[in-house]
């Protein structure tokens, strides 16, 4: 009988070592996922806007800053490297992005346009541990977009990889 059980728990440890996690399947946007590339989409400086965090860059967009414009719209008609450059080739793959695990505060997700992922993805069957997402090179084959909780729901809190300084968040009518 203790071999029997013996048995059991053996095969159950191999078994269960076997189930190694693969490359991460694609999802659809979730829907203040969608709220936000839409508004980029449109163009639509005011849905942009009610769709990021407030404060410093929230204004940017607000007031057309140059820089920010150009990292989500593009410059001159060229969008290659911008944020609607990639979101303009639907469908969309999104994955969580593990270097940043989901809390109920903040989540960073991976954007890839599915011709991009289904090119610069390792084959499904790659254990996980193998081949970590990204995949590819950031904004030529995905994008990387933090979304943050706020009293107003999810909002999208970096446009999508923007780095660079915006000047600070101020109060109107103040001098």
């Amino acid at each position: 009988m203790k071999r029997v059980l013996f048995a059991s728990f053996a095969a159950a440890a191999i078994l269960s070592g076997c189930a190694t996690e693969t490359v991460p399947a694609c999802r659809a946007p979730a829907a203040h996922e969608m709220a936000a590339f839409r508004a980029i989409m449109s163009h639509d400086r005011q849905a942009l806007v009610n769709a990021t965090v407030p404060g410093a860059l929230q204004n940017a967009v607000s007031s057309a800053d140059p820089a920010v414009s150009s990292h989500v719209w593009g410059s001159q008609g060229i969008t290659q490297g911008s944020v609607i450059g990639l979101l303009a080739r639907p469908p969309l793959c999104i994955l969580d992005d593990m270097r940043t695990p989901p809390t109920d505060a903040v989540r960073q997700i991976l954007v890839y346009p599915q011709d991009s992922f289904d090119r610069v993805a390792p084959a499904a069957e790659t254990p996980l541990a193998d081949a970590p997402p990204p995949y590819g090179v950031s904004r030529r084959d995905y994008l990387s977009c933090r979304f943050e909780q706020t009293a107003a729901g999810w909002k999208l809190a970096d446009l999508c990889g923007y780095t660079r300084p915006v000047a600070p968040a101020t109060q109107t009518g103040t001098r």
